[in-house]
């Protein structure tokens, strides 16, 4: 997992970006920060003159650019995935202290995958895009015009990153799950609970499904932790099968 330069374990990935320029953009600060790696979600007719022009002496990211048609796929194989918001709310736990979130980020990408997301120009990330997110980060801004531009977002974080790395010992070895192992808990813990009859509070299931997401995304679960969660769900699921077949009020079988 690991490589002799910790930013090759480093991809950029912007969620429906709906200018071409700013992917170009994107590419030239990636190219300055010594980042190789961008994924597009979603991009639309992106591959333009203009994201060329913007990408000057940067063309061969645009050439390796990743293209997903949706988020979940854009980082599944990442072991931490990073949002970038300017809003807070109760859906949003986010981490304004960036610098030390960030020296943290350069320690773990001596030997993980990571992947730092960023939302559309017009509204950042929409909700539905932060159950895939493990941490959220706010870049201090002046209040009256709190939002970036988005390949301004970049630079700063890229930038940030860049200089933590320099001099960074890294942080010792952890097999973490990925974002599509995470998302494979997830299923199993929600099928699971079907089957023993459980109900979500007011009846939401899809509020209770972010909810569930959040508490995954809370840790750095290791890939041992999903295996032992995975087999307790497939312990729960043989005793429900089993006590479908049994008497009312008799215990299942042993």
């Amino acid at each position: 997992m690991g490589t002799m330069n910790p930013l090759d374990n480093v991809k950029i990935v912007l969620v429906e970006p709906a200018a071409p320029g700013n992917i170009g953009a994107t590419a030239r600060v990636l190219k300055n920060t010594g980042i190789s790696r961008l994924a597009l979600v979603n991009p639309g007719n992106w591959d333009t003159p203009e994201a060329r022009w913007m990408a000057h002496g940067s063309e061969e990211i645009l050439d390796r650019a990743e293209i997903h048609p949706d988020l979940q796929s854009a980082v599944a194989e990442a072991q931490l995935v990073v949002g970038t918001t300017h809003r807070v709310g109760r859906l949003r736990q986010v981490n304004s202290a960036h610098r030390e979130a960030i020296a943290e980020l350069a320690a773990m990408a001596h030997e993980h995958q990571i992947a730092l997301v960023f939302g559309r120009e017009k509204d950042g990330l929409w909700l539905s895009a932060l159950q895939h997110c493990h941490q959220l980060i706010r870049f201090p801004t002046a209040v009256a015009h709190p939002s970036l531009n988005l390949s301004q977002a970049v630079l700063v974080f890229t930038y940030e990153l860049y200089t933590a790395l320099r001099g960074m010992r890294p942080a010792p070895r952890r097999d973490l799950a990925t974002a599509s192992e995470r998302d494979r808990l997830h299923e199993h813990l929600t099928r699971v609970l079907g089957t023993i009859g459980f109900r979500p509070f007011n009846d939401d299931p899809a509020n209770f499904s972010r909810v569930l997401h959040r508490f995954l995304n809370r840790s750095q679960l290791e890939r041992l932790d999903a295996v032992v969660l995975h087999k307790i769900c497939s312990q729960i699921e043989k005793f429900a099968a089993q006590h479908r077949g049994a008497e009312p009020g008799e215990l299942p079988p042993s």
